[in-house]
This record gives C-alpha cells, structure tokens and sequence, in this order.
C-alpha cells in the first residue's frame, strides 16, 4: 500500500499533466449546460448514465497509465457497472429532482467543475476549466453524483447505490487519509443523494 505523500503526488502528478483532458470535459460540460437551460434539451435516461461513465474511464485509464492500480481497478469496475446499468434503462426523457435535491446537486456540479485541490494554476479562476474533472476520483464523482441529484438517480437503485458506495469512500479516504479536508463537499453531497435514495424508496 503506498503512503499518503506516494498517493498525493500521483493525483498532483495526473492533475497537472493532463490538463487538455481536464479542459476538454470542461468543455463539454459547459456546452451540455447551456443545451439544458437554453433549448431545454433533455437526454433519455439511457443516455444520460452512458454520458456519465465517459470520466469515469479516463479517470481509470489515467490510474492505470499512473501507477495507481488501485483507482485504475475501482474506475474500471465503476464504468463497467455504468455501461451495463445505463445500456438496460429506458428511453424516456430524465426527470428534475424537487427544487432541494436540485440544488445540492448543482452545487456539488459546480464544486466538481472549479476543485482546486491538487491544480498548480496561477489564479484561482482557472480553476473553472483546468481542474482535474474527468482525471482523479473526486471532482469527477462530485460532477456525477451532482448530476444523478439533479436528474433524481435517472431512475436507477443500482446506479445510485454504486455511486453512493463510491462517494462515501473516496470523500472519506480523502479527509481521513490524505487530509483533502476539502472532500468534505463530496461527503456532504453524498449524504444528500443517500437521504434522496431513501426518501424515494419510502414513497415507492
């Protein structure tokens, strides 16, 4: 197992040496944002999941080509059970969450678009397009669970109790581990998706 510094440099390492992936999912984000609010575009459920599990690859593809097996097995198994979950989810339009669960989810999208951890940028702003989504675990789980709280899970139990699972984790082995106190968000946000799971499941 390696040590908490070995694990730090190699998510800075990844963090600051593939920022044109960084930016190109920056990209697409943003474009996917403005087709929601600007012509009230809305992908099927389906689509919505095998959209999702895109970062998640290069998240895995980057740990493996790292040294990282672990996160690189993780995002690995992670993709997979997206690709499969998403492929058997029906056609029908994604649904908005309530306004309270909507708005958790845009903060924690947001928290994943600008997370300045691990970044070497010369102004804080910068942030909003290089950082590291879709190349280390947390920012990239915050943009999906932010996503899966706005759209209300895409209507998936298996899908939201993976995403859960893994936002428990990292958010956890983040502040207990290697000290990213700043995880605190993503564990928060996960709390909020687990409280929307339950209270679904209830009124099922």
């Amino acid at each position: 197992m390696p040590t908490s510094n070995e694990i730090l440099d190699g998510l800075r390492t990844i963090s600051n040496n593939y920022i044109l992936i960084s930016i190109y999912w920056h990209i697409v984000i943003y474009i996917s944002i403005l087709l929601l609010i600007l012509v009230l575009w809305r992908p099927t459920n389906r689509m919505a999941v095998l959209f999702l599990l895109l970062p998640f690859i290069t998240v895995a593809l980057l740990a493996w080509f790292n040294s990282n097996p672990f996160n690189g097995l993780l995002f690995s198994i992670l993709s997979i059970y997206c690709l499969i979950t998403g492929l058997k989810l029906s056609q029908k339009e994604v649904k908005y969450s309530p306004w309270s669960y909507r708005f958790a989810g845009i903060l924690l999208l947001v928290f994943g678009l600008w997370y300045p951890h691990f970044i070497e940028v010369d102004s804080i702003s910068e942030n909003l397009y290089a950082a590291p989504t879709g190349l280390i675990p947390c920012p990239t789980l915050s943009i999906a669970i932010g996503i899966a709280l706005i759209f209300n899970g895409f209507k998936s139990n298996p899908l939201k109790i993976i995403l859960i699972c893994y936002g428990f984790f990292y958010s956890l082995f983040g502040i207990l581990k290697l000290g990213v106190y700043l995880d605190i968000v993503l564990l928060l946000g996960t709390i909020v998706f687990l409280i929307q799971y339950l209270h679904n499941r209830k009124h099922v």
